[in-house]
């Protein structure tokens, strides 16, 4: 899903904020602007009615999968769902391709939504039906720049986790969700792979393109060689999961070049062009390639694009391929066998990879990061005091800031800290101390000199109710300034927990 959508990593957001209604309002009045999300997604409807079969012959199920749609508001809309959970009530004064609308408005709050929006989630059960799960495309809402922003983006995003619900009958096999910290032998043929992929695509035949999928596979077989089955197979779940996805956007985007009816129009959304010029969202499929591809620590983003490439060459170049996959095979194993590299062959890419690739300056490139990455990683594991976790999970905030850091699974850390983190009326201050981001959500800080130190904190608030939350709380502690609008505090001797429940 479009986790890494990254693509590359999003700021999903669900603002819990003050609520002004107790149970949904059946006579509520959707707002334009969500509106105009649900014309979006009517488009979508309608240009995968023209086009779904040249992404995947016989996908015709997108619009069993009902939407849910959170927005910062606090307002809930649920389209398509068999059977609604009982917080939602039908909202009879609209219809997305005939499919029946439902709202939860009992969290809404007096955030103010406005155009454009981007989007972010992915797939997961919500309720049964005939007593099984229902499937949905969970999304959140959050404001976009006001510059960039086209309504073609968010139409992507819905071809893309609606390729998703499909992928279960294309391939049913099935993996953990591993990630991989990569050692030098990874590091170094992913970039390989990555740069074979992209000059392989830039040519316009077969025999010119030949010897850099030769490069491919070899580098390939080279990266997994010490990895385990279950890790070798998790990885090529995940490239095709995700490749596969965005290779439906690039599909999409190639289909709707040669023309398409639309079913709305400027006034319905003025932020939509009609995918007037596909050529503009097409190449940013080649600039992800190009800069993910020598990232040292970065494996799992790498899934999207290498994947997406690999389907690319091989609708290029073999077409039929789609059948192998229904078999079982991942891209990968499809492109090795179409393939058949000579023993003679596997040399020659040996070789390309010293005179053509320069595997030497690669490779010390690459020894330089994780070394960095293992020396920095057991001095966070030495530092011992008092410890501070800020924890975003309840609103949704996934903490990504773009200070040098190195990541080691879910934990990314940051030797000379992170200025400040701001969102809506969040932010945190931070002194240049070194601070662990893990799981995501939770930001950590070690005061290694907590006895100079009186109180491990201060905090001001306007209120405080019954249930321990506090509100318009400004925390000091000896290593940052925390203001935030609602606040719940966990402490015991020598660690304290700050909870962000509201963002406004």
């Amino acid at each position: 899903m479009k986790t890494l959508r990254l693509y590359i990593i999003l700021l999903i957001v669900l603002s819990s904020v003050k609520t002004v209604s107790s149970q949904t309002k059946s006579d509520y009045q959707l707002p334009e602007v969500v509106k105009i999300e649900l014309n979006r997604l009517a488009e979508t409807y309608n240009i995968l009615d023209q086009f779904s079969n040249e992404v995947w012959n016989g996908w015709n199920d997108y619009k069993n999968f009902p939407f849910q749609m959170s927005f910062q508001n606090g307002l809930r809309v649920l389209v398509g769902h068999p059977a609604p959970p009982k917080v939602y009530v039908p909202y009879p004064h609209l219809k997305v391709n005939g499919m029946s609308i439902h709202i939860d408005t009992t969290k809404l709050n007096n955030f103010e939504l406005k155009q454009p929006l981007s989007c972010g989630g992915g797939i997961l059960t919500l309720g049964s039906f005939n007593n099984k799960p229902v499937s949905i495309v969970d999304l959140m809402f959050y404001p976009a720049p006001e510059s960039s922003y086209k309504s073609e983006n968010t139409i992507l995003v819905y071809i893309h986790e609606l390729m998703h619900c499909y992928q279960p009958k294309i391939n049913q096999r099935q993996s953990g969700n591993l990630r991989i910290n990569p050692d030098l032998n990874i590091a170094l043929y992913c970039e390989i792979e990555g740069q074979a992929l992209l000059w392989a695509y830039e040519k316009n035949s077969l025999e010119e393109s030949l010897p850099f999928l030769r490069d491919f596979v070899v580098a390939r077989k080279l990266r997994t060689k010490d990895l385990s089955m279950s890790e070798q197979t998790s990885q090529a779940n995940d490239e095709f999961s995700e490749g596969e996805a965005v290779y439906s956007e690039v599909t999409i985007l190639n289909s709707v070049k040669k023309g398409f009816k639309s079913i709305l129009t400027t006034d319905d959304d003025p932020y939509y062009n009609h995918f007037s010029e596909p050529d503009i969202y097409l190449k940013r499929y080649t600039d992800y390639l190009k800069s993910t591809k020598g990232n040292t620590l970065d494996i799992y983003s790498k899934n999207y694009w290498y994947g997406c490439f690999e389907a690319i060459l091989l609708q290029r170049y073999f077409p039929g391929w789609q059948k192998e996959v229904e078999k079982g095979a991942w891209l990968n194993q499809i492109m090795s066998k179409r393939i058949n590299l000579t023993e003679e062959e596997s040399r020659v890419s040996v070789q390309r990879f010293h005179d053509l690739y320069n595997i030497d300056s690669l490779s010390k490139k690459h020894q330089e990061v994780i070394s960095g990455r293992d020396e920095l990683y057991k001095v966070f594991q030495e530092r011992k005091g008092f410890t501070y976790i800020i924890d975003t999970k309840p609103v949704k905030q996934y903490i990504n800031p773009t200070d040098k850091n190195y990541k080691l699974g879910l934990i990314s850390m940051y030797p000379d800290g992170i200025k400040e983190l701001k969102f809506n009326d969040v932010s945190i201050s931070f002194k240049q101390v070194p601070i662990e981001v893990n799981q995501l959500y939770y930001v950590k800080a070690v005061d290694t000199e907590q006895g100079k130190h009186k109180k491990p904190y201060t905090i001001e608030y306007e209120s405080k109710d019954k249930e321990g939350f506090f509100y318009k709380v400004t925390i000091t502690t000896p290593l940052f300034t925390l203001k935030a609008p609602k606040v719940s505090i966990r402490k015991s001797s020598n660690r304290v927990k700050f909870v962000i429940h509201s963002r406004t």
